[in-house]
């Protein structure tokens, strides 16, 4: 009898857990959440010779109010969330003890072959594994870091969600499925201990049509309809921290060369 009371509450767990932000994002509640968001910013340059891209919008974490532009499920125990400042610049520490949830806020871009999410990350600390080999394993599915981009659905069954790790094991470059959804991806883009220099700061910019396309292997048919943030050790029942910063919606810009007035038009 405990044994099955125990099974059933695993299962819940795990179907919880797999549920995660997807359970609350459909097509039909795309409302606007209060965010920072700058459609009119002019198209900037990042870097010398670098491609230009137009800003959709930004999330910063300035301060302890920058939360409110998120929403957080609670499934077991509670990631603490705390900003923090650092050479003026605010970012995001998530710290977990044998606990999960993560934060979300919902969005709606079209999924174009210019659209790029980018952010800066930094996992502190990993959860420790008795299987750090495998991706995909429903005991031991907890990571120090976990950026989400959903494209939802109608429903739980029909939402496709990219899920970039940093894990401490598995090689850069490994995708597998969820434990839990074949239309949820799962895909090392970093791993191990943070680098020294920089602070320990790696910054990504990632191509989320390119990426669709490489990881369900068609062309995504949905806009993005939501962004997620967590660090979880529930299933470890161990630790993990990391620290989250400046995520950037934003569009690969075509820049014309203009004719100068010296220019023959011929």
């Amino acid at each position: 009898m405990r044994r099955s009371l125990k099974t059933r509450a695993l299962w819940l767990i795990l179907f919880l857990e797999a549920a995660l932000f997807l359970t609350l994002i459909s097509s039909r509640c795309l409302e606007s959440l209060t965010k920072i968001q700058a459609p009119a910013l002019p198209i900037v340059r990042v870097g010398p010779g670098a491609e230009s891209f137009a800003i959709l919008s930004r999330f910063l974490f300035q301060n302890q109010g920058s939360l409110k532009a998120w929403e957080e499920k609670i499934f077991k125990g509670k990631t603490n969330f705390v900003v923090h400042q650092e050479n003026e610049a605010g970012f995001l520490n998530a710290s977990s003890q044998d606990a999960c949830s993560g934060l979300y806020t919902k969005v709606d871009y079209q999924a174009t072959p210019d659209l790029y999410l980018s952010w800066k990350w930094k996992a502190i600390r990993f959860p420790q594994k008795k299987e750090p080999g495998r991706l995909s394993n429903k005991s031991e599915d907890d990571f120090a870091a976990r950026v989400y981009a959903i494209f939802p659905g109608s429903n739980f069954f029909k939402s496709d969600v990219i899920e970039y790790v940093w894990d401490e094991t598995i090689p850069v470059g490994t995708i597998t499925a969820s434990p839990y959804s074949e239309r949820v991806k799962l895909f090392v883009i970093r791993r191990g201990t943070a680098p020294e220099e920089g602070g320990g700061w790696e910054e990504e910019d990632r191509n989320l049509y390119e990426d669709y396309r490489k990881l369900f292997g068609r062309e995504p048919e949905r806009p993005v309809g939501a962004l997620a943030l967590m660090s979880d050790s529930d299933n470890t029942g161990t630790q993990s921290e990391a620290d989250f910063a400046d995520f950037t919606f934003k569009k690969k810009s075509t820049v014309v060369k203009r004719r100068s007035a010296n220019e023959s038009t011929n």
